[in-house]
């Protein structure tokens, strides 16, 4: 059933702000956040303070993003806020392929619903996701075999600016991101590709 403007809801106006700055490529810090959706109307209205509502509410939006790393089953962004506690880490958020993907499928109707025009200009830029892919010893193995038998472990992780004996968990990340950029930039083949890539490496991003 297809969903009108009014259906969308808070959270996909956070993920969809964190998609406008670049959460697909690279970190983007709490305030950013909280400044990008303050830009819309919508925002304007659903994350201002009480007393002065000229300012955006930064705790709200900060909840929401956690809220987000779990939202249904299912992990949309990554990150944290850093909220003073940790001197050492690093506030940012990350949008996942599942995020960059809920974001694409419903575009039209979140811009509609933040009052965002499609420019021509954009934070992804499809010429370089597809040079680092295409330029991986990976790949032109795909293109030589799309079930990418003579492919090694050594390969994958290469593509990816692993280590060989990388942790499980840092190869899924950096695949994950890998495959965000593709999806921001639809660029569905080189998605394909990173499909195959995934079904061909399954045992190395599960162990």
């Amino acid at each position: 059933m297809k969903r009108n403007t009014k259906d969308i809801v808070n959270k996909e106006i956070i993920l969809f702000a964190l998609y406008e700055l670049g959460g697909a490529q690279g970190p983007v810090h709490t305030e950013d956040v909280a400044h990008q959706v303050f830009l819309y109307p919508i925002g304007r209205q659903k994350y201002r303070w009480e007393k002065y509502e000229m300012y955006p509410d930064k705790e709200r939006i900060a909840r929401e993003l956690r809220w987000l790393k779990n939202w249904k089953g299912v992990c949309y962004v990554k990150g944290h806020v850093n909220i003073g506690a940790r001197g050492d880490r690093i506030d940012g958020w990350l949008l996942t392929a599942a995020g960059v993907e809920h974001v694409k499928q419903i575009e039209p109707r979140l811009r509609k619903a933040v009052e965002a025009e499609a420019g021509t200009h954009s934070v992804y830029k499809a010429d370089e996701v597809r040079k680092r892919i295409t330029e991986s010893a990976c790949y032109k193995l795909y293109q030589r075999d799309p079930g990418l038998s003579n492919a090694t472990d050594h390969h994958f992780t290469d593509m990816l600016y692993c280590l060989p004996d990388a942790s499980s968990e840092k190869i899924r990340s950096a695949f994950d991101a890998l495959l965000g950029n593709a999806k921001a930039v639809d660029a569905k083949d080189m998605i394909a590709f990173l499909e195959a890539a995934r079904a061909r490496f399954n045992k190395l991003l599960e162990k």
